[in-house]
């Protein structure tokens, strides 16, 4: 992006209090360095009414799944219909939570959790989107299809949803980046388990913050000023992480792992996490 772009984070909660989303809001200066303008909680309907009302271009790396496995969709009875992500949110969008979850649990009594084709294949440190013990991955993503459903039908081109084609001019688009924080962190090479919770995951996260800015290749000229709430909160830091890489993909998207031509019919309609390339991407 030639034009310094605005960039967003967040670590999206689907949980019934709404109190555990975060999102880290920022921008690029002319040389490429991340400067974070604030940190905090939001709720998600906060956080529809914002994205849709941020400067241009933009930038928003969120951590929620986009799609649902094929399979699900195929339950659903509207896989004909399906062949990309907003016909996916269209009929869920429809659906009442409690529905979707109905849905779900018959799916999966007789099918188990497959997992996304991009997930499995790439991923294995993901939950299937269909996941519901701990963490319980059905209302983020409900709710996340929900926002996307809602952002796609009132501002159709104002959206650029990767690895679906542009809908307007990049330069009046907010690109919405499905972007794991843990799944990032593994591909830079910091730690990416036991930061959340554990002896050791204070530690954990200070050899996060310390390093990120050169493991991830983008400048942050103000990351100490949040330090101490992401040390405190792993919600916070995953916000920020987000962020970071938000600001990686407005840098250089040629570096992150997109779908071969093969995967590209799964991950349109599924969705796909995106991380820098190198090595530590793929699945061992």
């Amino acid at each position: 992006m030639s034009a310094q772009p605005t960039i967003i984070g967040v670590d999206f909660s689907g949980a019934r209090s709404d109190t555990n989303t975060w999102i880290a809001r920022g921008r690029l200066d002319g040389k490429g360095t991340l400067s974070l303008d604030s940190v905090q909680r939001i709720r998600r309907a906060e956080l529809g009414d914002l994205l849709p009302s941020i400067p241009t271009p933009a930038v928003a790396a969120l951590d929620f799944p986009f799609g649902v496995p094929r399979r699900f969709a195929e339950h659903l009875g509207v896989v004909s219909l399906c062949r990309a992500m907003p016909d996916l949110w269209d009929v869920v969008a429809a659906m009442g939570i409690d529905d979707f979850i109905g849905q779900r649990n018959r799916f999966v009594a007789e099918h188990g959790e497959p997992r996304r084709a991009g997930d499995l294949k790439y991923h294995r440190e993901s939950y299937s989107p269909l996941h519901s013990v701990n963490p319980n991955m059905l209302p983020m993503t409900y709710h996340g299809i929900g926002l996307l459903h809602r952002w796609h039908i009132e501002q159709p081109r104002r959206w650029h949803v990767p690895p679906l084609k542009p809908s307007g001019a990049p330069a009046e688009a907010v690109t919405l980046l499905e972007l794991m924080p843990g799944a990032f962190l593994r591909s830079v090479g910091l730690p990416y388990k036991g930061y959340k919770k554990g002896q050791r995951a204070r530690q954990l996260r200070d050899e996060i913050l310390v390093s990120l800015a050169a493991k991830s290749g983008v400048g942050i000229d103000n990351l100490s000023d949040v330090q101490s709430d992401c040390r405190g909160n792993d919600d916070c830091l995953d916000a920020v992480v987000a962020a970071v890489g938000a600001a990686a993909w407005a840098l250089a998207p040629a570096r992150f792992h997109h779908p071969t031509e093969d995967e590209l019919p799964d991950a349109r309609l599924e969705g796909w996490i995106y991380v820098p390339e190198p090595k530590t991407c793929r699945g061992e």
